[in-house]
């Protein structure tokens, strides 16, 4: 497990490449959030800088600014990005400021990148960048392909699950029949 300080040492390197993320987040000073995947956890704080810094792993849910809980199923979900990740979170206190903080982090990739190209060059760093960026896009993709097929697969092949257009003409035929009954009841009260 990650210290929560190195945790926030990282973001905030990242986060000095970008002063507008940082007036973002400064106006959120002595704030503090909390992320959770049991058995994980990490308190970050909120500086006046608009870094992160180590917060009190002991605070009390009312302490805390904002908390989100990932239970452990949505690991794999956090591949396919934060919005099915944020799905299946459990968050409780100000979602403006975690709202502020996904803002601030849209320029963490360009910001890692120019971390990374001072480590092992320009052209290393672009290369790694293009590399995540396909295989995020193969795991997009695969993703894509997969929905597809299991759909196709629960539509045509077993079908489990019926076409919208059947499940319409199935509600209509019903609804024909409820009159046709009706009508009848009608005849039959008219003859007794």
């Amino acid at each position: 497990m990650l210290p929560s300080s190195l945790i926030a040492r990282a973001l905030s390197r990242l986060l000095s490449h970008d002063d507008a993320a940082r007036r973002l987040l400064a106006a959120h000073a002595r704030e503090t959030l909390q992320v959770r995947m049991p058995p994980l956890s990490t308190t970050l704080k909120i500086t006046v800088e608009g870094t992160f810094e180590a917060g009190a792993s002991s605070l009390s849910e009312k302490d805390l600014t904002v908390s989100v809980e990932f239970p452990l199923s949505s690991l794999p979900l956090m591949a396919q990005g934060k919005e099915a990740a944020l799905r299946s979170a459990k968050i409780s206190g100000q979602a403006a400021l975690l709202q502020d903080i996904s803002k601030a982090f849209t320029s963490l990739p360009l910001a890692a990148e120019a971390e990374l190209e001072r480590v092992v060059g320009p052209i290393l760093a672009n290369e790694a960048v293009r590399f995540f960026r396909a295989l995020k896009a193969l795991g997009d993709n695969a993703q894509s392909s997969l929905h597809e097929a299991g759909k196709r697969y629960l539509h045509t092949e077993a079908e489990l699950v019926a076409e919208r257009d059947d499940v319409s003409k199935f509600a209509s035929d019903i609804q024909r029949l409820r009159i046709d009954l009706q009508r009848l009841q009608t005849r039959v009260a008219k003859l007794a």
